[in-house]
């Protein structure tokens, strides 16, 4: 089985109905607010290591965090800020995750050209974009790959991201790429 490593996760939730962003960047002393820039308010934080941008409907978006218990976490902590402000929040959101990203090394290098003839994906061009984008069956996966080996995957779940690069994988076996037992490692 390879191993992958996951390197991000998108997550959705609700807070509120609205937010009045201009009153919450007066009074968060960490909030990063630019409407002309961005219409939503941003909160980084360092551990985990991620960020939420905040948007007048009362939406949020959380990026950065590798791992479920640190999508929680990080909620937990935006919670507690707009709470200590006094937005009345709802105690327990329900959380939506939009994209997975994980990642894995094959340890050896792909010939890309052959690969995506290989693959029958017309859409190829190395000047455009160094890697080769596959889009699997499974409309909720895209796989890159690159030529060094490494292989990034972005999908709705960790396991919906998974199975895309064993299946991947799988091809590239039969590509002529000779795997060895442990090779893709953390």
């Amino acid at each position: 089985m390879t191993e992958v490593q996951v390197e991000n996760i998108i997550v959705s939730f609700s807070v509120s109905s609205s937010l009045d962003l201009a009153q919450l960047a007066e009074i968060l002393p960490d909030a990063q607010y630019h409407p002309d820039d961005t219409p939503a308010i941003i909160l980084q934080f360092s551990h985990p290591h991620s960020m939420a941008a905040l948007s007048s409907t009362g939406a949020v978006v959380l990026t950065g965090p590798k791992n479920m218990d640190a999508v929680h976490d990080v909620v937990k902590m935006v919670l507690d800020r707009l709470n200590v402000v006094g937005v009345d929040c709802e105690e327990s959101p329900e959380l939506s995750v939009q994209n997975v990203t994980v990642s894995t090394d094959l340890h050896q290098e792909i010939k890309l050209r052959s690969l995506a003839k290989f693959l029958q994906i017309p859409a190829y061009s190395p000047r455009v974009f160094p890697g080769l984008v596959y889009r699997e069956e499974d409309p909720n996966t895209v796989i890159l790959l690159f030529d060094s080996g490494k292989m990034v995957c972005n999908g709705k779940s960790v396991e919906d991201a998974t199975v895309a690069v064993e299946k991947m994988v799988e091809k590239l076996v039969s590509f002529g790429i000779k795997m060895e037992e442990n090779v893709c490692r953390k």
